[in-house]
C-alpha cells in the first residue's frame, strides 16, 4: 500500500504544478477575448438565471457527499481511493483540453486561480473550458455508485446526470460541448476501468481494486 500512497502523492504534486502553469496560460490567453459571446445550443435556448451557478456548485457538492457517505457506510474504501486516482487522471485530461484551445469565458465572472488550492476554492479558473472537471467528477462518481450497487437505481443515475448537465450549462459555468466532452471522457474511463484497476493492482502488488 505504500506504493499506492506514493503514487497518489506524486499525482498530487504533478497536479499542483500543472494547475499553476495551465491556469496562468488560459488566463493570459483568455483576457483579450472574454467579451465575446459564442453561440451555444443551451445558452441560446435557456435564459440566464441569476445565482444559478451557486445551485450548480451545491449540486456537485451534494453528489460528492452522497458518494462518500455511501462508500464510507459500506466500508468500501477502495472505491474512494479509486475515485481519488481517477480524479487526478481526469485532471490531466482536462489540462490537455484547457491548453489546446482557449475559449471566451461563458460565465463572465471567472476568477483567476494561481494554484490547485485556489482552483478548488474558486471552483475552477478563468477560461478553463472545452471540458468540465466538475461534470467528469459527477459522471465518474455516478459510475462507481452504479458499479457497486447495480442497475436497479438506473433512473436515479440518469436523472442525476441530466440535472447536473443542465445546471452546469444553463448557469453558464460551461458550454454544452464541455459537458459532452466530459461525458465521452467519463465513458472511456468507465470502459477501461478493469484495465485501470489491473494496472493499479500490479503497481501495489495486491488485488485491492475490483470493479464489476
Amino acid at each position: 500500500m505504500n506504493k499506492l500512497y506514493v503514487m497518489i502523492f506524486t499525482l498530487f504534486l504533478l497536479t499542483f504544478y500543472f494547475d499553476m502553469v495551465i491556469n496562468k496560460n488560459t488566463y493570459t490567453n483568455g483576457k483579450p477575448i472574454n467579451d465575446y459571446i459564442l453561440p451555444d445550443i443551451i445558452h441560446n435556448n435557456f435564459p440566464e438565471i441569476k445565482k444559478l451557478h451557486v445551485i450548480s456548485d451545491l449540486y456537485t457538492t451534494m453528489i460528492g457527499i452522497i458518494f462518500f457517505s455511501l462508500f464510507i457506510y459500506k466500508r468500501a474504501y477502495n472505491y474512494i481511493i479509486l475515485w481519488i486516482i481517477l480524479f487526478y487522471i481526469s485532471r490531466f485530461i482536462c489540462y490537455i483540453y484547457f491548453s489546446v484551445t482557449t475559449l471566451p469565458d461563458c460565465s463572465k465572472r471567472c476568477v483567476y486561480s494561481k494554484n490547485f488550492f485556489e482552483t478548488t476554492k474558486n471552483r475552477g479558473s478563468c477560461n478553463n473550458l472545452n471540458i468540465s472537471g466538475h461534470f467528469i467528477n459527477i459522471c465518474i462518481q455516478l459510475y462507481l455508485i452504479y458499479n457497486y450497487f447495480g442497475s436497479k437505481y438506473w433512473i436515479l443515475y440518469i436523472l442525476a446526470y441530466i440535472i447536473g448537465f443542465l445546471l452546469i450549462c444553463v448557469s453558464r459555468n460551461h458550454y454544452t460541448i464541455d459537458c459532452i466532452n466530459s461525458t465521452i471522457i467519463a465513458l472511456l474511463l468507465s470502459y477501461e476501468m478493469k484495465n485501470i484497476t489491473k494496472i493499479l493492482n500490479y503497481i501495489i502488488g495486491k488485488k485491492y481494486f475490483t470493479v464489476k
